[in-house]
């Protein structure tokens, strides 16, 4: 088991889809989108919006990088859009109001669609979207197909729960922090996010460079 199992790579991958994921931002989501709702009916959400997580996150990490292949698209190329979109992802947090003006307008119309909005749009793209599926391949690459499975499957399935968790005690957990404690997490959590994508981007930079160009970034010296 040890051997299949990256410490290293789980923590940071485990941080990164915490920072994507960010559950605090996704409860005042969470309560306008199921505003009327008894309490079972809003935790039958909650469990179909974890659910479909878990789903969509563990497929990519076993067939997302298969898929790309299939499109001729290699991963220096998926990394440095990965890379590119995270950044998005995080600059939109880090500068976003209380509620992002789509995530608004979801929350006061979305509550009419009882049978639909947990898959789409609370799990699909609300919660996971290009960012967190980017992510994955990118790590999933750098790993072989036992160790990927272990090690990125535990951390998604952990991120998982969190996001359960927080859906399913979100009227209390906003009570209690408040939103400018949510607002200043979410902040935190942009600052993850936008160190990740700069990573990304500059190990896809460098990786297209010695695909395309083997040789030129290893120096003229050696």
């Amino acid at each position: 088991m040890a051997e299949l199992f990256d410490q290293a790579v789980f923590l940071k991958f485990l941080a990164a889809l915490l920072a994507i994921f960010n559950p605090l931002y996704g409860i005042p989501i969470f309560l306008g989108m199921t505003e009327g709702y008894s309490a079972p009916e809003r935790k039958q959400v909650a469990l179909v919006v974890t659910g479909t997580i878990v789903v969509v996150a563990l497929l990519s990490v076993v067939v997302g990088e298969k898929i790309l292949a299939i499109f001729g698209i290699d991963i220096p190329s998926f990394r440095i859009a990965g890379g590119l979109i995270i950044f998005g992802v995080g600059m939109s947090m880090m500068n976003a109001s209380d509620r992002a003006p789509g995530d608004q307008q979801a929350a006061e119309h979305g509550h009419l669609k009882k049978s639909s909005i947990a898959v789409v749009p609370l799990a699909i793209p609300l919660t996971i979207g290009p960012g967190t599926i980017a992510t994955t391949i990118v790590f999933a690459h750098t790993l072989t197909d036992g160790e990927a499975i272990v090690t990125l499957g535990l951390a998604v399935l952990i991120a998982c729960a969190v996001v359960g968790i927080g859906l399913l005690f979100a009227d209390p957990i906003s009570r209690f922090l408040g939103p400018t404690m949510i607002n200043v997490i979410t902040r935190v959590m942009a600052i993850i996010l936008v160190a990740v994508a700069v990573e990304m981007l500059v190990t896809g930079v460098f990786n297209a460079i010695d695909t395309h160009y083997p040789g030129l970034t290893s120096g003229s010296g050696s």
